[in-house]
């Protein structure tokens, strides 16, 4: 289920039984009366415990116990560190502190006690840190609980000297501005925050000194400008041009025998106030000390962000027109300095064109800023609710989004419940509103859906709304925390639940990427996103003791069982039910609704002393499931992943080839039974041809006459009545030896031959090929009767004839001949 392993623990099991029939019937019944919606059904049926939990979360079940992502150790934003994707602006204790103590001691033995104690260490910060939602400064964390592990571990001297030692090497590099973040209420906004201030602290401290570089140009440009004028003359300026050494000097004789010719052309006088207004701007600039603000709702406790430097909580009414307010605020007070470098940079260049810049910098607002300018613009972000921007702001948040302007929009959800209806009706009384799917509308907007426990992936999410300066839109699921701890589960592990049971499905959109879906969408971190329902590996013994292993989905049902207020939609099935009705709910939902409707949808289950139990499910948290699919399929198919577009392409493409491949072998069947009965034709023409010339040519007063299939031949006269003897003149006639083959032999009419193969596949001593490749019978007595008249009955071009048997003890023969009978 995560990256993490579980607990070990025994296989679970299903408890022994006694399996009856008519009782059977009974529970399926009441079974069917609660998938129906049935309430007076619950009073026959057992009541399901608080502590079962799906088949295959059980292994999880003790939090104290995993080792999970969390505590995250933040790079200072100060030192600019980390990718571009921002994933590395954070990392889990485990892998910090490894590679911490790999700075000082990357030898196999090098602080061996430190190194076999680190995962002590780690559940130390994490029991520390457990209920704290605020980032927590990570030294002195690490330094109390390096010296409890001490005192704990209570070594003998030589050992604690050492260990305390490469602890203070650990402590020392370690930054002062580190610090660890748990999974409290609120991650996921405290990492925005912290990218944020990673990236507009370097950010703006470049600025400042592109600044003083810039104001440096212009002022060198006003020295040169002053050199030129008779006031450089004046004997003042040439003590102050020679410098130390003007004391040695006339000034007043050296400026009177100084040459007083202007030189070049002076600059304008408008050009010149435009230089010095724009160096005034450059001079006076300081930088803003707030770079991030927080719009939010009342409800928010504001102590969370005290800690926080460059940063200001607002609480409004509106988030999203208070946003928006405050960064047109900020981005007139910047046009001012970002007009003046851009001022700058044309005058030091000397492309300054007062007819096309004088107008363009006098309509200069933040929709003329640049990329880099717009990411100098401090940030703003909103903190909406999903049932106002479902509901009363849908308004105020629609045209936020639409606006364009770099505002990042956070909207945290609960993943079990619908944005459309208020959070205390059934959230299964509608098809739920996906405020991703209303947010993709806003084509121009990034869209992301991102949680808190793949932490990566929504650093990812953020930093790239945030490159790209448009408005963005992040859905962001609520692990419900409190209902976890009810459960022996964490918040972080029910939020991997919502991502696993597709109940929060990852994705972005980022319409800076391209235009089609297949460059703007982003589905990395899902699951098997392949599959409907991910599957897991699950093994179990059954109520025989025998272990069974086979693979188990995790849908939106098991992921329902994890919230306590959707536990009224199951029910335990009673140990005596066995019937093929009950159906796992991956498998009721991939059948048809019509032959669904007679089975009853259940999902595995494990209660606290590993019982396995099957509980069936109503069909109203069947639809619930039905609809997340459904929205899982469609963000399959603008993934490109699953798209039933390309489904239908393929199989309209399949059917015109097979199509094709029919009628091309139709024509040539046709063909080649024409081309069979042309030969056959010949054939049969040339040997009457040749029967008739040897019987026009026979001297019938012989009385002899030897018909043989394949050749016709006359037999000898005595020779006291040759044909020499009667006919001395005539030239001497010699005798033609051809084969003899009777009507009783077989033989193949090789010109007919397709050269299929069959015949040889059968007996590659019977039958071989000529010079032409077309089949001959070699030996008659290498194969028996039953295989020529097997072959004839194969060959595509009815040119073998078995003939007659040639041994009259094979078994069959009456069968043989009769089928032999239509190729002779």
């Amino acid at each position: 289920m995560t990256s993490n392993e579980p607990t070990e623990s025994p296989l679970p099991a299903m408890p022994p039984s006694i399996k009856d029939g008519e009782a059977t019937r009974r529970i399926l019944y009441d079974l069917r009366h609660f998938h129906l919606g049935d309430p007076t059904t619950r009073v026959r049926l057992e009541v399901l415990d608080k502590d079962f939990l799906p088949a295959l979360l059980a292994p999880y079940r003790d939090a104290s116990r995993l080792q999970y992502d969390y505590p995250l150790y933040l790079h200072p934003p100060e030192a600019g560190y980390g990718n571009e994707e921002g994933t590395h602006l954070a990392q889990p204790v485990a892998g910090f502190l490894e590679a911490a103590v790999d700075n000082f001691a990357s030898g196999v033995d090098s602080a061996r006690i430190l190194k076999d104690n680190l995962q002590r260490l780690e559940w130390a910060i994490r029991k520390r840190l457990f209920d704290v939602d605020i980032p927590v400064e990570a030294g002195p964390l690490l330094r109390e609980t390096s010296e409890e592990m001490v005192a704990q571990l209570a070594l003998d001297a030589d050992s604690t000297q050492m260990l305390k030692a490469d602890i203070e090497q650990l402590l020392a590099v370690v930054p002062d501005t580190g610090q660890f973040l748990a999974y409290g209420h609120y991650p996921a906004i405290h990492l925005m925050i912290h990218l944020l201030r990673s990236r507009l602290i370097p950010r703006h401290n470049r600025f400042l000194s592109e600044i003083d570089k810039l104001a440096q140009g212009l002022e060198k440009l006003l020295q040169i400008e002053k050199e030129k004028s008779l006031e450089s003359l004046e004997p003042a300026m040439v003590r102050e041009a020679i410098g130390p050494s003007s004391g040695m000097f006339n000034a007043a004789a050296l400026s009177e025998v100084m040459d007083h010719s202007q030189g070049s052309m002076g600059m304008s006088e408008e050009r010149r106030r435009r230089i010095e207004q724009a160096l005034q701007t450059l001079k006076s600039y300081e930088m803003e000390p707030v770079l991030v603000r927080f719009v939010h709702l009342e409800g928010i406790d504001e102590s969370i962000f005290s800690t926080i430097p460059g940063f200001e909580s607002i609480t409004t009414d509106n988030p999203c027109v208070r946003a928006k307010e405050l960064f047109d605020q900020e981005a007139a007070r910047l046009a001012e300095i970002f007009s003046a470098t851009r001022i700058a940079k044309l005058e030091i260049d000397n492309r300054y064109d007062e007819a096309i810049h004088d107008p363009w910098f006098e309509s200069f607002n933040w929709e003329a800023f640049s990329q880099e300018e717009l990411l100098l613009v401090p940030a703003v972000v909103a903190l909406e609710t999903a049932l106002r921007a479902a509901g009363s702001a849908m308004p105020d948040f629609s045209r936020l989004l639409n606006s364009g302007r770099p505002v990042q929009i956070l909207i945290r959800v609960l993943a079990h419940a619908n944005p459309g209806r208020d959070t205390d009706t059934d959230p299964f009384a509608h098809f739920r509103t996906e405020l991703g799917y209303l947010g993709i509308s806003h084509r121009q907007a990034v869209v992301s859906q991102t949680s808190a426990a793949r932490h990566q992936h929504l650093l990812h999410q953020f930093s790239t709304a945030l490159k790209t300066t448009r408005t963005g839109m992040h859905m962001i699921n609520v692990g419900l925390r409190p209902t976890g701890q009810d459960l022996g589960l964490n918040g972080w592990l029910v939020a991997g639940a919502a991502l696993e049971g597709r109940a929060h499905p990852f994705f972005q959109i980022n319409p800076a990427a391209g235009d089609s879906f297949a460059d703007r969408m982003d589905f990395s971190d899902n699951p098997q996103p392949k599959k409907d329902w991910p599957l897991h590996p699950f093994s179990y013994l059954d109520d025989d003791g025998q272990t069974v292993s086979s693979e188990l989905a995790f849908t939106f049902a098991d992921y329902a069982l994890l919230i306590q207020r959707l536990r009224e939609h199951f029910v335990p099935v009673p140990l005596a039910c066995d019937s093929e009705l009950l159906l796992p709910v991956a498998e009721y939902l991939a059948m048809p609704e019509e032959e669904s409707a007679q089975h009853i949808p259940y999902v595995w289950a494990i209660n606290s002393n590993g019982e396995l139990r099957q509980l069936a499910v109503t069909r109203t948290l069947i639809h619930a499931c039905r609809d997340r699919l459904n929205f899982w399929r469609s963000l399959q198919e603008m993934a490109g992943v699953r798209s039933r577009y390309l489904e239908l392409g393929i199989a309209r493409a399949r059917q015109q080839i097979n199509a094709a491949a029919e009628a091309e072998k139709a024509q040539l069947q046709e063909a080649h039974q024409e081309e069979i009965e042309q030969v056959r034709a010949e054939v049969a023409g040339e040997v009457m041809g040749r029967l008739t010339g040897v019987l026009m040519g026979m001297d019938l007063t012989t009385g002899g006459m030897n018909l043989s299939m394949g050749s016709v031949v006359t037999s000898p006269a005595p020779e006291e009545e040759t044909v020499d003897s009667l006919e001395p003149d005539a030239p001497p006639q010699t005798e033609v030896a051809e084969e003899t083959l009777g009507f009783d032999e077989p033989w193949v009419d090789s010109p007919l031959c397709t050269s299929c193969n069959d015949c040889l596949m059968l007996n590659p001593l019977l039958f071989v090929y000529n010079d032409n490749k077309q089949a001959v019978i070699a030996d008659p007595s290498a194969g028996t009767f039953a295989q020529l008249v097997e072959a004839a009955e194969f060959c595509p071009s009815k040119c073998i004839h078995p003939g007659n048997p040639q041994d009259p003890t094979e078994a069959g023969l009456d069968d043989l001949i009769e089928r032999a009978q239509p190729f002779n």
